[in-house]
């Protein structure tokens, strides 16, 4: 039988045939079957085949049994030769004249009682099976009877092993829920609108706390002693003349023409700046020193954060906040004795068109990746994108990754048309950014640099959350704003208004997200007096109250 791979147990090379086991120094002891005895035939007389005995089953194998110790009826027989071997293939051979050799006729069935084959010893081949099985255990012992299966009990086992899955997942359900309602608090705004820091650390990222002043953690970084009363404002230029004739405007061409004009900004949570605490973008506006980020940046605070900022020869600065706009994300800092740095011109976003090229640069991961660039286009324009913001965004496929946050987006001019703010994070969208458009960025810009606040404006002095309706549903409360922090110094002061409580109603609007407050604040002025409508936490009452709004400076 020739030799074939594919006859190879798993790819283990072939088995010697049968002779490993044996030890030729002592003669081999001849087989002779349990019923019958076999006396070799002269070699000139016809092959006569045993007969099986009476009890023979061909289906049953005969087990192995120990060889008897009679004197076989021919001497010369018990001689075994040194060179034997035994094709474990061929299972009908005669030995004559001293050699096994194999008749042409009759060739038996595996089974029957066939001419003894002095086989090795303990070697007994599963007919039709495993010609190159092991030799070991291929005749074992018989098998034990089957064991009674205990059905019955393996169906209990099952039924409690699910009743316990089912205990642990929903215990896993309501702590996820929890969990999420605490990071949706801390962290995640509504509707899966992100706004990104790097690293958040489940308190920074979207985590939007309106109106009052955050807790100081470096007093030395409010810079509201930097501002220019009598900044001109910033120069929103229009498309080259020969935009639509020359080649030259490209993604290469914009990048070059920014990449300069874009910092990092690393925030740290304690004086020393050991702990870091969010990273962003920003945009340098003036050789001083003077740049624009977004306000979750710097923790929609004055005094949040202390500050440094690391210009794309890797210089670094420290910083402070000049003035910050909850409302459009937007902040403008100061560095520390800088001076020469090239700003970035800005372009008009008013110009933009659906499809045009439009690139992304920035930090996005960190302060690791520093001046990287996306591309992609404008998807659209005038994006009601997010629930706490007043801002009509412009919105992108180019990506935006945390980090990336108050960088530049940018036309194929090499101006910057809008600031990378955010982007629908969830699992299930992808290509969906959001900027803030540059004719929206120069308004709030040009104000916070001469007042460090945006003039005009007024509040309700509260801090808080947006409760959305699962949260709402799920803890059988109303939706609307989940107050934080009641600004005793602001127009709810003297109210009822406490921690825990949630506004439900401004002048007669319903509330349910910021961008509602907003529109509403937005048609007042300082001194104005609304009717605010909350659910108080204590009593589970709807309680109405009337405050006059404050200056939002």
């Amino acid at each position: 039988m020739d030799y074939k791979p594919e006859n190879d147990f798993y790819g283990n090379a072939p088995q010697k045939p049968f002779t490993e086991k044996n030890d030729y120094s002592q003669p081999a002891q001849r087989y002779v079957p349990q019923q019958q005895a076999f006396t070799p035939q002269p070699s000139n007389q016809p092959f006569e085949p045993p007969v099986p005995p009476q009890n023979f089953n061909p289906e049953k194998p005969l087990l192995r049994t120990e060889p008897q110790q009679s004197q076989p009826a021919d001497p010369a027989a018990a001689q075994t030769p040194q060179n034997e071997t035994f094709d474990p293939v061929r299972h009908t051979a005669v030995y004559q004249n001293g050699a096994f050799v194999t008749p042409e006729q009759p060739q038996f069935p595996p089974n029957a009682y066939s001419q003894p084959q002095y086989p090795p010893q303990n070697y007994y081949p599963q007919p039709q099976q495993n010609v190159y099985a092991q030799q070991q255990n291929v005749y074992a012992q018989p098998k034990p009877p089957k064991q009674k299966s205990n059905k019955g009990l393996i169906a209990v086992i099952i039924v409690l092993s699910v009743l316990l899955a089912g205990s642990l997942g929903g215990i896993l359900v309501y702590v996820l829920h929890n969990g999420s309602q605490q990071a949706a608090k801390n962290d995640e705004p509504v509707n899966g609108f992100h706004e990104f820091t790097m690293p958040d650390n489940g308190n920074g990222g979207g985590l939007f706390r309106q109106e009052t002043t955050a807790p100081v953690v470096n007093d030395q970084s409010d810079y509201s002693d930097k501002i220019i009363p009598d900044y001109s404002g910033m120069k929103l230029e229009k498309k080259p003349s020969d935009a639509d004739t020359s080649s030259s405007y490209n993604s290469e061409y914009a990048f070059k023409s920014v990449s300069e004009s874009v910092a990092g900004i690393m925030c740290y949570s304690d004086k020393d700046k050991t702990s870091l605490k969010s990273q962003g973008s920003g945009i340098i506006i003036s050789q001083g020193g003077y740049l624009i980020t977004n306000a979750h940046v710097v923790g929609n605070s004055k005094t949040a954060y202390a500050i440094n900022v690391i210009t794309s020869d890797g210089k670094e600065y420290s910083a402070g906040v000049v003035g910050f706009d909850s409302r459009t994300d937007l902040a403008v800092l100061k560095m520390d004795g800088a001076e020469g740095l090239k700003p970035a011109a800005f372009g008009d976003s008013g110009e933009l068109t659906l499809g045009e090229d439009i690139i992304i640069v920035g930090n996005p991961g960190g302060i690791s990746y520093q001046n990287s660039m996306t591309k992609g286009v404008v998807s659209a324009l005038d994006r009601d994108a997010s629930s706490k913001s007043i801002v009509k965004f412009i919105q992108t496929d180019a990506a935006i990754n945390p980090g990336n946050s108050g960088g530049p987006a940018v036309n194929m001019y090499g101006q910057v048309i809008g600031v990378a703010s955010s982007k629908i994070a969830g699992t299930a969208y992808e290509g969906m950014g959001f900027c803030i458009p540059s004719d929206t960025v120069k308004e709030i810009v040009d104000s916070l640099i001469r007042n460090g606040y945006v003039a005009g404006r007024v509040k309700i002095g509260i801090t808080g959350t947006a409760i959305d309706l699962e949260t709402a549903t799920y803890n059988n409360i109303p939706q609307g704003i989940y107050v934080d922090e009641v600004d005793k110094n602001g127009p709810c002061g003297d109210t009822k208004l406490a921690q825990g409580d949630i506004v439900t109603g401004l002048d007669g609007e319903k509330i349910t997200t910021f961008s509602e407050i907003y529109n509403v604040l937005e048609k007042h002025k300082d001194g104005d007096k609304v009717t605010l409508k909350y659910y108080q936490a204590s009593t589970g009452e709807e309680v109405e109250e009337e405050i006059t709004l404050a200056a939002d400076k």
